[in-house]
């Protein structure tokens, strides 16, 4: 027996060696992966070792979180990061306080920053932003009532984007079933190649149905972000190519011979060295809108324009200036059919990730940037807007808020007629560019001593043309209620000079004398509106734009107060598993009522659970029992905008039972809660 028994331990003391040796090359290959920022293939080596069955220490773990977060798999990323907390320095720090930022914890996300901010001190500026940025999503929790936003039903397969209307239907970039398989295309970050598609559009709903948009159309790599001349007989896309070093976006054009589409070129402001890529064409034809890496923009990708001249010919690119672009990314550019530029960004404050913008063009320049708020915009990536050239109402985005970092899906957007819109007529051969900071600004003037001189009479300005007054409506953004004692000037944007003011009165209204001095050709103002405890508004218009204003009205967006105590505030719902108690929907019956009663109060629904099990069912389960409690209130007759759920898991424990502490089962249940906190008042 001994020989026996002794031939058995060598072989297992052989066999773990052996193992150990193979986890060990593994892990140096993955490493090695990981050092070249070939994160997919890194990840795929880390989940091998684990799928062996070894466990892997902290800093590889804080690596496949990384790999998570490259690829845009945000919560499995949030999740590993926030397991390791304590380990997180540096860069990683950053990396989990931007994770936090953009699963929609902007409390969280703001202490975060504000920890790495020392850490990261060739960053503090843009940290900086992002803080104000959470700050501002935080003082913005009401969805927009004028947007309506759906899921589509339009047929995608792994991620799926850039749709633009063509003919009766649409075109948009997707992967086939076939790449979605195992043996599938795909590229060096894992993801399945991407083609054109379209599918056919009745009475504003896509077909279910797809069909590959071009045979003449389908290449190694990735191609997408199209956009179309106004005839259609011209395509502009976005394609990847492959170059020394790694792969580049560039912009090809192509045109539809009556058959299919045929002469591809490569548009001549394309480089190996930065990427060119997500095209738009302005509805007149004459302009092509682009987003660019290249040498001397003002952050990552920022959005350019180029006129089109025609035989394949184009102007120099120009940079929108530091009105639209950012230290961050700007892309995806839209021009509407009434000349407004929407664009998604990373950069402009907003709720996280990509957000969709509009900006307003007035005399040639890009003016006025908003965000295009909830429920469009959400804290992850939403991007890639267009609307419907034949019914404005209507129109679609991407975005990828399920946040598995697997799927952009399209959701389809009704809109209601956008107010507060400055809108200019498009302005024949000059490009519509922002003012760059490198041009300098007006000089001084200076008075001269008055002389004396021959009067050399002037020809006469029919002032009858324009306007001798500005008067119209300032209301509130939330419930459209009239605003008074709001504080109204109007400078002249040139010199920055005082024109006229003036204030609101009991109905909302103002009406201002503009003198006539002001009243001639070419005159523009700032209208700087403000109120105590509102957000200032300021708007830019030509003399003969004045009158477009006061049709639509001024709205102020609040400034919201922080919360004071008073009968609801602190009081605790308890629940059970995932379910309300009794007691705890009496005490939301009294939440009801008090709500009722005072129906300009915002409420905050704050659920947390213990630190047992599952950290990412805990924050589920969190969330799910604080839309339950929202969803009881809005039975009860309450408003919607009236009551913010928010799930925080296992974050906030009232006492020392985190993980890894022996404590009881009721100790434990002190930290399952949802917490009632009196959050804003509105007008």
């Amino acid at each position: 027996m001994r020989p026996y028994l002794k031939s058995i331990f060598i072989f297992l003391f052989l066999l773990s060696s052996t193992l150990a040796w193979s986890q060990g090359a593994l892990l140096r290959r993955a490493n090695n992966e990981y050092n070249r920022g070939e994160y997919y293939e890194a990840l795929q080596l880390f989940q091998r070792i684990v799928a062996s069955g070894y466990e892997l220490d902290i800093e590889s773990r804080i690596k496949v979180a990384h790999c998570h977060y490259d690829r845009n798999n945000i919560m499995e990323a949030w999740s590993i990061f926030s397991e390791l907390e304590d380990h997180l320095t540096g860069h990683y720090l950053f990396l989990y306080a931007s994770s936090t930022h953009k699963i929609g914890f902007y409390e969280g996300a703001i202490n975060l920053y504000r920890r790495a901010r020392p850490e990261n001190p060739r960053i503090q500026g843009q940290i900086d932003e992002l803080i104000r940025a959470c700050e501002w999503a935080l003082a913005n929790p009401i969805f927009d009532q004028d947007v309506n936003v759906l899921p589509s039903l339009i047929p995608t397969f792994g991620q799926s984007f850039g749709l633009q209307y063509y003919g009766d239907g649409v075109v948009y970039s997707s992967a086939s079933p076939e790449d979605e398989g195992q043996r599938g295309r795909r590229d060096r970050t894992g993801r399945s190649m991407l083609d054109l598609y379209y599918s056919d559009l009745t009475n504003g709903s896509v077909s279910s149905e797809r069909r590959l948009f071009s045979q003449n159309l389908v290449f190694p790599e990735h191609v997408g972000a199209t956009s179309f001349s106004p005839d259609q007989k011209r395509m502009y896309y976005t394609r990847v190519v492959r170059v020394r070093g790694g792969s580049v976006f560039k912009i090809f054009s192509v045109e539809h011979d009556g058959r299919d589409w045929v002469n591809e070129r490569e548009l001549p402001f394309n480089s190996n060295d930065f990427d060119t890529g997500y095209p738009a064409v302005s509805p007149d034809g004459k302009f092509l809108y682009f987003a660019s890496n290249r040498p001397g923009g003002y952050g990552g990708m920022d959005i350019y324009m180029v006129e089109i001249r025609g035989r394949g010919n184009y102007g120099p690119p120009r940079n929108l200036g530091p009105e639209v672009n950012t230290f961050g990314n700007e892309v995806f550019p839209f021009i509407s059919q009434d000349n407004v530029l929407y664009f998604s960004s990373d950069g402009h404050i907003g709720f996280g990730g990509l957000d969709v913008f509009k900006a307003s063009n007035v005399n040639g320049n890009w003016r006025n940037i908003e965000n295009m708020m909830q429920p469009m915009n959400s804290s992850f990536d939403d991007f890639a807007f267009v609307i419907n050239p034949e019914n404005p109402s209507h129109g679609f985005f991407s975005t990828n808020r399920r946040g598995d970092g697997d799927n952009d899906e399209f959701y389809s957007v009704r809109l209601r007629e956008q107010e507060e819109r400055i809108e200019s007529e498009p302005i024949d051969a000059i490009p519509v560019i922002g003012l760059p900071d490198s041009e300098p600004e007006p000089e001084p003037v200076i008075e001269e001593p008055i002389i004396e001189e021959p009067v050399i009479e002037e020809p006469t300005i029919d002032l009858s043309m324009f306007p001798s007054s500005f008067g119209t409506i300032v209301n509130s953004s939330f419930d459209e209620d009239a605003l008074e004692n709001a504080s109204v000037r109007l400078l002249d944007s040139f010199t920055g000079s005082v024109v006229a003011r003036g204030s609101t009165g009991s109905n909302g209204r103002f009406l201002i004398t503009i003198p006539d001095s002001y009243r001639r050709e070419g005159q523009e103002f700032e209208i700087e509106v403000s109120k105590s405890e509102y957000h200032t508004r300021k708007l830019v218009a030509n003399i003969l734009e004045l009158t477009e204003i006061e049709r639509n009205g001024i709205t102020l967006t609040r400034i919201f107060r922080e919360a004071a105590l008073n009968e609801i505030s602190g009081l605790i719902i308890p629940y059970v598993g995932s379910e309300i108690t009794q007691e705890g929907y009496r005490i939301l019956d009294q939440v009801a009522g008090y709500l009722e009663n005072n129906p300009h109060v915002v409420i905050r629904l704050n659920a947390h659970t213990d630190a047992r099990g599952d950290r990412m069912n805990n924050l589920t389960t969190s969330q799910n029992v604080s839309e339950t409690a929202k969803s009881y209130l809005v039975s009860k007759g309450i408003s919607g905008n009236n009551i913010i759920a928010r799930g925080y898991g296992e974050r906030y424990l009232l006492n020392n039972c985190s993980r890894g502490k022996l404590c009881s089962d009721s100790e434990h249940l002190e930290n399952r809660r949802v917490e009632v906190v009196i959050w804003r008042f509105l007008q």
